[in-house]
């Protein structure tokens, strides 16, 4: 079966003109400013940024206090890449608003790169239902050394069906769903597009001076942040020699160290346990260059700024939710 869905035909005559859709609502500017503030964005994104941000939400009627929308920014400098996404269910609840969909369904088929998703779709006003299907080596996201992506590992099944779900959507409501964002699983992953940058030269080199384009976007979440040392500063004490207890614990954007005992290998473990525990807090993207980034730290201070970031995200986020 192809990859490309055939377009089924419309029946000769029509019953009855297809039901009315339903409006899209309007989404004042004031309400995604408070988002972008809310989730630590307004300062992180730059102008143009966030008039794509706001143009889209407005354009298509995305809220993104629902979480129909989401701004996300990975990477540094040249490498630095900012993407407007929805959920899958936001074709979902689109395609019920036309009033013209009339029933749905998905399945997995076959494993390994075989393996392949297929949704069928029915339209009321048309006579044979929209089939289509995706298989998996054409839409899996792959790393530099040409591996799964992290969530592509853990959730195959899924991450192939949320991307048949999607492309079929558009396919069978080209008017109202054409143009909309892409679904996360759609897009390459931040740990793909970081993977190349992350890796230090070794033996290590004196450590460059970092431009200013260069600056990284945690380096704006908290007030405290100016009065972190910048990573290009002179490298601190091995970590086999243990603080004097006449000088206090580094702080990290608002906190001190508070595992000054333990390895770079078990701060990442650490970060790791934490996102897995409050995954509902980030988009799988937004996952993905975190560890990326944590992962390439040259010592545990980049750790722990992983490590403070994420904490500060799902503050914002449980904020967020009880408002």
């Amino acid at each position: 079966m192809s990859n490309v869905s055939a377009f089924p035909a419309r029946p000769p005559s029509s019953p009855s003109s297809p039901p009315a859709a339903l409006p899209i609502p309007d989404i004042p500017t004031a309400t995604i400013l408070d988002y972008l503030a809310a989730m630590g964005l307004a300062q992180e994104l730059t102008e143009a940024e966030r008039t794509q941000f706001i143009s889209t939400c407005q354009a298509f009627g995305l809220n993104p206090w629902k979480r129909e929308v989401y701004a996300t920014v990975y990477g540094e400098g040249s490498y630095r890449r900012f993407s407007v996404i929805v959920g899958y269910e936001v074709y979902l609840k689109r395609a019920e608003r036309t009033g013209r969909l009339d029933g749905w369904s998905s399945r997995i088929e076959g494993t390994g790169n075989d393996m392949k998703a297929i949704v069928t779709i029915h339209r009321k006003d048309w006579s044979e239902p929209l089939l289509h299907e995706v298989y998996f080596a054409e839409a899996v996201q792959k790393k530099k050394d040409g591996s799964p992506t992290s969530f592509w590992t853990k959730m195959p099944r899924f991450q192939l069906k949320k991307v048949c779900i999607s492309q079929a959507f558009r396919l069978c409501f080209p008017d109202e769903l054409g143009g909309l964002p892409y679904d996360a699983s759609e897009l390459p992953d931040a740990e793909a597009l970081t993977t190349a940058s992350a890796v230090p030269p070794s033996p290590p080199s004196p450590l460059p001076v970092a431009q200013p384009a260069d600056v990284a976007p945690e380096a704006v979440l908290s007030p405290e942040a100016s009065s972190v040392p910048d990573e290009t500063t002179p490298a601190p004490q091995p970590e086999a020699v243990p603080p004097s207890a006449s000088q206090p614990p580094s702080r990290f954007f608002g906190y001190q160290d508070p595992y000054p005992e333990e390895p770079q290998s078990a701060l990442y473990e650490r970060l790791a346990v934490y996102l897995d525990d409050n995954t509902e807090a980030f988009t799988e993207r937004h996952l993905e260059w975190i560890l990326a980034k944590a992962q390439s730290s040259r010592d545990r201070h980049g750790v722990l700024k992983m490590l403070s970031y994420s904490e500060k995200v799902v503050r914002n986020s449980g904020a967020v939710a009880s408002a």
